[in-house]
């Protein structure tokens, strides 16, 4: 029996409105390079430096009429005021553009390097004292040394919390409840040579109820080591991008 290619992947941003006729959520697709806010903005004209909420990420995964599977990480913004119209059980069904609408590839690019690109998720990991819990990058790895935060990609047919709670497991041992999505991100790298690098980064905090010692449970992977940290201490730390990225947000909790 033949194993199933990987699933197509698509990036879908989202923007809640209100208005006279009730809640509005436009969408549009996220290409390459695009980070999703911008995206976002961009469906109802804001300026570039508009306040945005980050309010959810959904993922499906669907077939389309002609039978192609799709997965599907939908990450929905709203204005600030408008923020509280998103209903709590919304569902992915809301949204467009379809599935369908989205089987085709980008439109191929002038490029002379391979490219890469994923969706992460990423915690921000406390306990109950505020300890922050970090892991370090192994050697053969981008950004090898430096302390990061606990995630990583999100597999085929995977959802962004389901990722970070397995992500947290094998990287440090502990059991962590996702809590709220703090918000969504990109990245987007061009080396002088090798790969173009891009990447969604989808930050939650993850509160563990009963800390223990961490350890890496991972076999060869990119994880060299892990512990909890007291948050002023972090400062202190060669922090990886993503860690620092996402740390900003830590006064937020």
């Amino acid at each position: 029996m033949t194993s199933p290619g990987p699933l197509a992947r698509r990036v879908t941003a989202h923007l809640v409105t209100t208005g006279p006729s009730g809640m509005s959520v436009p969408g549009a697709r996220v290409l390459y390079g695009q980070d999703p806010a911008d995206v976002a903005r961009a469906l109802a004209d804001l300026p570039p430096d508009a306040p945005l909420v980050c309010l959810d990420v959904l993922t499906e995964v669907v077939r389309t009429p002609g039978g192609t599977p799709v997965h599907l990480d939908r990450v929905v913004f709203a204005l600030p005021e408008a923020a509280a119209a998103w209903p709590r059980a919304a569902g992915a069904a809301l949204l467009s553009p379809s599935p369908a609408d989205l089987v085709d590839e980008e439109p191929p690019q002038p490029v002379d390097r391979p490219r890469l690109r994923r969706f992460a998720s990423y915690g921000i990991v406390t306990d109950p004292s505020g300890r922050v819990l970090l892991s370090r990058i192994a050697e053969g790895y981008p950004g090898a040394g430096t302390w990061h935060l606990p995630g990583g990609g999100v597999d085929d047919g995977e959802d962004v919390r389901s990722a970070l709670r397995r992500e947290v497991a094998e990287e440090t041992a502990q059991e962590g409840d996702v809590g709220r999505l703090i918000t969504v991100s990109s990245h987007h790298r061009v080396p002088p040579v090798g790969h173009e690098v891009y990447a969604v980064w989808a930050f939650f905090h993850v509160h563990v109820p009963r800390p223990s010692p961490a350890r890496v449970l991972e076999r060869n992977g990119s994880t060299a080591d892990c512990g909890w940290f007291p948050a002023g201490e972090l400062a202190s730390l060669r922090l990886s991008t993503t860690a620092r990225r996402g740390l900003e947000f830590l006064v937020r909790l």
